[in-house]
């Protein structure tokens, strides 16, 4: 497998909205990141994600975080995008749930922040 590596620019804003209209169909936890599989894409999160509810904001160490993860699984995704200006990557559910992810370098456990393959053959994009 070819792996390409993107730098941050336009194509990579695009690249997001391939992921609308898609079932997120399962949630892998690895030490370190979580592994989201879209139909034939994988996003990897290495900055864990913050969890926007119609009620509040969840982050990883909240009581309640892995079940609301969870309970993603199933639901199709309505929106897809890169926030420039608050340096985070935002990607919203058909229950209203927000899935955002930092790409501010403090809140970086790694250098990557995201990655993203979209197909099963295909190179990956990272943030």
């Amino acid at each position: 497998m070819q792996t390409l590596v993107m730098e941050k620019q336009k194509s990579n804003k695009s690249i997001l909205e391939l992921l609308e209209t898609l079932e997120l169909v399962g949630i892998t936890f690895i030490r370190g990141y979580i592994q989201f599989l879209v139909e034939e894409s994988i996003l990897n999160t290495y900055t864990l994600p913050r969890l926007k509810t119609k009620d509040k904001t969840i982050t990883s160490k909240d009581f309640g975080y892995y079940d609301t993860l969870h309970s993603l699984i199933g639901k199709k995704i309505i929106s897809a995008f890169e926030e420039e200006k608050e340096e985070k990557i935002a990607i919203k559910f058909e229950d209203d749930t927000e899935l955002l992810v930092s790409l501010k370098s403090e809140d970086r456990n790694c250098v990557e922040a995201v990655m993203l393959q979209v197909e099963t053959n295909g190179g990956w994009n990272i943030w």
